[in-house]
């Protein structure tokens, strides 16, 4: 271990005993791989099918080939610290907490998001098989069946790991044993390898938005670093990382490119554009393919693939709130853990309370899903920053480099004005915490980088790629120049 190795662990203060280290690799592997095929992998072929057309499935291994190196640099840093929320908690350890409250409310705001639109998506399914649900939004009826989805994603959370674990194991296995059977058999009953041959029209740099688009389900790689100081043994969520992402970039490769040639002609006879209004994607596409029970059986799964990215996020909620608590970041009394349950109690009900108020007040999953993109991949940078500061092997800090540009170009390609939603919660929260005279020195590289890589979104590609990946170097050095940790509370 090196001194700066040494450094950070003098910074980390060891978990809230109250916590339950009860989770095995399997769930650790559900947990981020639970959310990285969530409402996805049921609505996002479609979409980015109708920007990228036959080249979707490219368009998402390109995604998960850019996104590798970031994965690699949070699977070590998971390996390095397994403690709970460490995500938010490195980059006080490394960059103090100004720039950690920054980052830790971008997946705080990200995740609560999230859930809402989990449940839109939930809904749309269930809309295909009951249109009173849903009629170009949710009817008075849906938000009623929406907020029920809600509570009970809330309640199986506050029950603590065990339950949210199993729930979470259930979901996530199950909605890989469907997605094998549609690969397979809508596969091998309808494929028209025309499709990927019919012309794009649209902006050439809708490919490039495409690929940002595919951060919305590739981004939940994270959450078994959430969810790391309640494994049973260290190591096991830096391998679940790794484990989970290959297993979606596999995925998210076959199932596109299935979907793409199970469509009849005649449905893409006047362009890609009409996809992105499909309210079941892959439902009617295993009834395009003469499989109308594997269609019921994706209805049913557009119910529960949603639901377990959302129960996922409600309890990386609570964890989030315990992480700003210990770095001063939110009141003592948020980090609170409950003996008998595990969890903080107090952050698990506002967050309830905050999801349901959101339902009323969140935009169309399409209208969603670039902002929550935006929240994600600005949020990644905070990892190769981090490590390029912990660490003192060439390799180590080379991976950084690679990471930490990657993440800048995957946010240019985000676009404006959703590149704004980086700038306005990193803006705020340094102004925020400056006024309790908190140090905000270590953090104003990451507002410079979030404010500058939203002007090179507003450039053509051809200037906004090489400007991105020079100016990302630059203020990977200004972060590692001006990082100052500091230490935490005890709760």
């Amino acid at each position: 271990m090196t001194s700066l190795n040494r450094d950070l662990n003098s910074k980390l203060v060891v978990d809230n005993p109250n916590f339950k280290k009860v989770v095995g690799l399997p769930s650790m592997v559900a947990f981020s791989l639970g959310n990285i095929i969530g409402s996805g992998i049921l609505i996002l072929p479609a979409v980015t099918a109708s920007m990228g057309g036959g080249l979707t499935p490219l368009i998402w291994l390109l995604g998960g080939v850019m996104l590798l190196p970031v994965v690699v640099v949070y699977s070590i840093l998971a390996k390095m610290y397994p403690v709970v929320g460490s995500k938010v908690r490195f980059v006080n350890a490394t960059h103090g907490r100004v720039l950690a409250s920054s980052v830790g409310w971008l997946y705080l705001i990200g995740t609560l998001l999230v859930i809402p639109v989990e449940a839109e998506a939930s809904l749309q399914y269930l809309g295909y098989i009951f249109p009173s649900l849903w009629n170009t939004g949710p009817t008075p009826f849906g938000y009623l069946v929406e907020i029920s989805i809600v509570v009970a994603i809330y309640l199986l959370v506050f029950n603590g790991i065990k339950s949210l674990s199993f729930g979470v194991n259930t979901i996530t296995y199950a909605k890989l044993g469907i997605l094998a059977i549609y690969a397979i058999s809508v596969g091998v009953l309808s494929f028209h390898v025309s499709n990927f041959s019919l012309p794009i029209t649209g902006p050439a740099n809708s490919f490039f938005e495409a690929v940002a688009l595919t951060m919305f389900a590739y981004g939940g790689f994270r959450s078994a670093m959430v969810y790391a100081g309640e494994s049973r043994t260290k190591n096991e969520a830096g391998r679940a990382v790794l484990l989970a992402f290959v297993i979606s970039m596999a995925m998210y490769a076959i199932i596109p490119a299935v979907f793409i040639a199970s469509l009849s002609p005649g449905i893409l006879s006047h362009g890609w554009s009409g996809l992105a209004t499909m309210k079941a994607p892959l439902a009617q596409s295993a009834v395009i393919a003469g499989v109308p029970a594997l269609g019921a059986l994706f209805i049913l799964d557009g119910i529960i693939s949603p639901s377990g990215a959302s129960l996922i996020g409600a309890g990386d909620v609570s964890r989030y709130a315990y992480s700003l608590a210990k770095i001063r970041a939110l009141p003592k009394v948020a980090g609170k853990v409950s003996e008998k349950r595990g969890i903080p109690i107090l952050p698990t009900i506002l967050a309830l309370v905050a999801s349901v108020g959101m339902l009323f007040f969140s935009p169309t999953f399409s209208e969603s899903v670039k902002y929550l993109v935006a929240a994600h991949v600005l949020a990644y940078a905070s990892g190769p920053a981090s490590l390029f500061v912990l660490s003192e092997l060439k390799s180590n800090k080379l991976l950084s480099v690679i990471a930490f540009a990657l993440t800048a170009l995957l946010y240019t390609w985000v676009g404006f004005p959703a590149t704004l939603l980086g700038v306005a919660v990193t803006g705020f929260s340094i102004l925020a915490m400056g006024l309790f005279n908190r140090p905000v020195k270590p953090a104003i590289w990451y507002l410079g980088f979030s404010l500058t890589m939203a002007g090179i979104s507003l450039l053509s590609i051809d200037v906004e790629i090489p400007l991105a990946l020079i100016t990302s170097v630059l203020f990977l050095y200004i972060a590692k120049r001006t990082a100052a940790g500091q230490d935490e509370l005890e709760i």
